[in-house]
């Protein structure tokens, strides 16, 4: 099939993924790029992410086309509801549906995790922040998580009550009365455990025969190698396995992480949307990517081609970012290896639209090779011909991410 004579919706989320949209141009007859922005009192930052971008043409009002197009892509992981819609609509739809509900409900992916037979440390959920403070004050040693909610916080350790007396004050004193009905899930730690997980695609729990799997250095650098799938680590497989039959549905990218000591592998987060890190990369080098989200949008596994066996990503932040509107410099031959949150062109220059969510990563820069060597060095060069404000970016973590990576076999 010539997917040139096809037309492609990226449902964005929140802005995160117009480097995807940006990617598919070459493969579609049209790209179209849409982020929910309507409120009562829009000031337009959404609605500028993909405006200017190269063979992108931005949707403002989502209804008034989506009749004009062949596939619709959900890459993050909300708006399962109008993903079955679409499909009981007759149309192609790649992503997680109903079951996003795997990484947005994070108990009752905890509850499946028991119910498919997996390993499992003990984990609570608590509602209220009152209450959370009481077990705190009771329990050490454990990690704070909060559903669905991202922007209230991310995951911390609580090594002590004392230790994390000041996130739970802030929590409080940011939110007020929310934080006495969220409900918080609390798991045990696992120290001394090695961190491995999968980083691929599944359609209706049937997984590709090759996937990536790699080291993440938070907020600094991700590195990855491409393997067989029967060559991944047997508790990365079995969770995998486990969860296969409960995936109806779901065709979407996929990733795990996985806690290993003495011989098990504890579950401690699904990801049911397009990693980031490690996405960027791994679609980048998928040389057949619009077929396999063609094909997968109608319940097909296409096997993916990937060019390289090797992927790196350095990870771009700035603190200027998180309130203004950052431009960003980079010279137009490294323009397909710099991916972008939240990107829009505006009269010739590249930038990073700031959003309510504050954030200081701005997005990343990527190499790719079929040795370690090659995809390191490729990636650090672009990393370093990129500038701006307040502009930051710690390339030798890449080498920190080897390393690591090294140690774990």
């Amino acid at each position: 099939m010539n997917l040139k004579e096809k037309s492609v919706c990226v449902y964005d989320g929140g802005g995160l993924f117009s480097p995807l949209a940006e990617l598919l141009v070459k493969d579609f007859g049209r790209v179209g790029y849409f982020v929910p922005w309507e409120s009562s009192f829009p000031d337009g930052r959404e609605l500028i992410i993909g405006s200017g971008l190269n063979g992108v043409d931005r949707i403002k009002h989502f209804w008034d086309e989506f009749n004009d197009y062949d596939l619709f892509v959900f890459p993050d992981v909300w708006h399962g509801d109008l993903q079955e819609y679409l499909r009981s609509s007759g149309k192609r739809v790649w992503g997680s549906g109903n079951q996003s509900m795997l990484e947005l409900s994070r108990w009752h992916a905890k509850e499946l995790i028991e119910k498919v037979g997996l390993p499992h440390k003990k984990d609570w959920q608590i509602q209220g922040i009152s209450k959370l403070r009481d077990f705190l004050k009771n329990n050490t040693d454990v990690f704070v998580k909060v559903s669905q909610f991202r922007g209230l916080g991310e995951t911390f350790y609580s090594k002590s009550y004392e230790d994390s007396k000041g996130m739970l004050d802030e929590l409080e004193s940011k939110n007020g009365a929310m934080m006495d009905v969220i409900y918080f899930v609390v798991e045990q730690a696992i120290p001394d455990a090695l961190e491995i997980g999968y980083d691929g695609f599944s359609i209706d729990g049937k997984f590709p025969k090759k996937a990536f799997i790699g080291v993440e250095i938070k907020d600094k650098a991700y590195f990855g190698k491409l393997v067989d799938y029967d060559d991944l680590p047997e508790s990365v497989r079995m969770v995998n396995d486990k969860f296969s039959s409960n995936m109806d549905g779901y065709r979407q990218f996929f990733s795990t992480e996985v806690r290993e000591k003495d011989g098990k592998g504890y579950l401690i987060d699904l990801t049911c949307r397009q990693p980031s890190p490690a996405g960027e990369p791994e679609l980048h080098t998928m040389k057949n990517l619009a077929e396999v989200l063609w094909e997968g949008a109608d319940g097909k596994l296409v096997e993916p081609d990937y060019s390289s066996k090797f992927i790196a990503q350095v990870i771009l932040c700035s603190e200027w970012a998180q309130s203004h509107f950052q431009p960003v410099h980079f010279p137009e031959e490294i323009r397909p290896f710099v991916k972008l949150y939240n990107h829009a062109i505006i009269e010739g220059v590249d930038y990073v639209i700031n959003q309510v969510p504050k954030m200081k990563q701005i997005g990343s820069v990527i190499g790719l090779g079929n040795t370690p060597e090659e995809a390191i060095k490729t990636a650090k060069d672009n990393a370093l011909k990129v500038s701006g404000f307040d502009i930051e970016s710690e390339v030798d973590a890449l080498d920190q991410a080897v390393k690591e990576m090294e140690e774990s076999k």
